[in-house]
């Protein structure tokens, strides 16, 4: 059995405590990792913080270069990395493959040919000259989540990185082999040793330790109920957060919509990756003079997806990472049965594996399922679904098929949401924001903007005259 080092200071290092590592598919007990010892984890932010020195006074364009040597690592060791994140997170290999690992991969160059660019501002006034400088926070603890921590690495490292931070990253304990499997390249390149650090073990153990640690920054991907107890905890040490906590999003599919288009699109909103997507939908809501036809072709679609062996190229529905998340989704889906919920397909778990489901619900869950399950619901015009995405709270995405773009617009205007797609789904890349509105998260990653989420601006004025003050008391 592999068993896989943490990663601090530039060394690779085990403790006594051991976390089994199970392939979702087979139940197999496959590889080890190693919960971090205090001092390994304390010994990580000092490596860190002495690194961040470093790196700080690196050029922007000498950052660049360490930043597409990460990226170039990750592409060429593409097929091993998704493979690790398959076999151990149960989703198809396709997705690792194709998706996951290559956008993570992309976005440090992204951000490498965003510092090629980048220039500090200099402005001329009558008093003198005025320096904006982009200064780094200096520690960033990056929390990922486990669906997809080679991709998450990306959205926050590459930014964090190239604002000149050092990171120290807590992995999912359900999600850590691939990040530390590119460990092992990441140890061999031209960088500051200390700069990237991975720390392992339970979000009750080492994840609390970490928010407790010396950052000076924090970003976090994943739920609300675990963002509460590391915002609890790193209280004690007030600093910024950055937050996606996904939400319970909707697909709005109005009667003039492409059929197929919107189906298609709908499926793998609510069903790739097993449904463990942020971006993911968690209710269609479909307007009632095609309600019935549309339901009815979804649902025999959705009994044709394939559940499965994730590394076969015909499975679309692997298994869920956990016995235990597959019987809180269980749970979720009889109380909202109990609540006057249809089950339409599905809802038959198997192990670690839970069936495409489609739900016909009343009410509007306002919660996410973070699993191959769906609800569907009827609306009657515009307004009543003006009114739902108006009062969508914890929106993150929001889709939208009509042809009618003006009003697909209006709506969009009027949506508590981050991201809305028109006649779209997971239309974006490493150069468009990302991130949520209120109880979804705050902050930004990706795009010149998750750069300046890692960014102090520090102003330096030179006065060549006297200042706007000389002589104001006359003495």
């Amino acid at each position: 059995m592999q068993e896989y080092k943490y990663y601090v200071g530039g060394q690779f290092r085990e403790s006594k405590d051991k976390i089994d590592i199970i392939n979702p598919a087979t139940g197999e007990k496959f590889a080890r990792i190693f919960e971090a010892a205090e001092d390994d984890l304390n010994f990580a932010v000092k490596s860190a913080r002495i690194a961040g020195r470093e790196w700080k006074k690196v050029s922007f364009k000498e950052r660049a270069v360490g930043l597409r040597e990460i990226g170039k690592v990750m592409f060429d060791n593409l097929r091993e990395l998704a493979q690790v994140e398959t076999r151990e997170i149960g989703k198809t290999l396709k997705e690792s493959l194709f998706v996951d690992v290559p956008l993570g991969a992309e976005c440090f160059n992204y951000y490498a040919s965003f510092l090629e660019g980048l220039e500090e501002k200099s402005l001329e006034s009558e008093l003198g000259i005025d320096l904006v400088k982009y200064e780094p926070f200096g520690v960033a603890g990056i929390y990922l989540p486990y669906n997809v921590p080679l991709m998450i690495f990306g959205f926050s490292c590459a930014a964090a990185l190239a604002a000149g931070n050092a990171v120290v990253i807590k992995p999912s304990e359900y999600g850590a082999l691939s990040i530390l499997e590119l460990a092992k390249y990441i140890d061999k390149l031209d960088l500051p040793k200390g700069l990237i650090n991975i720390v392992t073990g339970g979000g009750a153990t080492v994840g609390k330790q970490l928010a407790s640690a010396d950052l000076d920054i924090i970003s976090f991907t994943g739920s609300m109920k675990t963002l509460k107890k590391v915002a609890a905890v790193s209280s004690q040490n007030p600093k910024k957060m950055v937050c996606e906590l996904g939400g319970a999003n909707a697909a709005v599919i109005f009667s003039d919509a492409h059929r197929e288009s919107a189906t298609q699109n709908v499926l793998a909103a609510a069903f790739m990756k097993q449904g463990q997507m942020c971006i993911g939908s968690s209710i269609i809501l479909i307007e009632e003079n095609i309600y019935d036809e549309f339901v009815k072709d979804f649902v025999e679609r959705v009994k044709k997806i394939k559940v499965g062996d994730p590394f076969s190229p015909e499975t679309g529905v692997g298994p869920l990472p956990t016995k235990k998340h597959v019987e809180e989704v269980n749970d979720q889906v009889v109380k909202l049965q109990k609540k006057g919920a249809k089950v339409l397909c599905g809802a038959n778990p198997d192990g670690y594996f839970y069936p495409p489901t489609v739900l016909e619900c009343q009410d509007f869950p306002v919660e996410e399922f973070f699993a191959p399950v769906v609800a569907v619901k009827k609306f009657k015009n515009r307004k009543e679904v003006e009114a739902i995405v108006e009062d969508q709270s914890g929106g993150l995405v929001l889709q939208i098929w009509t042809q009618d773009i003006g009003m697909a617009k209006s709506l969009a205007d009027r949506a508590r949401c981050g991201t809305v797609w028109i006649n779209s789904f997971a239309q974006m890349n490493a150069q468009t924001p990302f991130g949520g509105v209120g109880s979804s998260g705050w902050g930004r990653s990706l795009g010149k903007l998750g750069f300046f989420e890692y960014i102090q601006p520090k102003h330096i004025g030179i006065g060549f005259k006297q200042s706007p003050v000389f002589g104001w008391f006359g003495v």
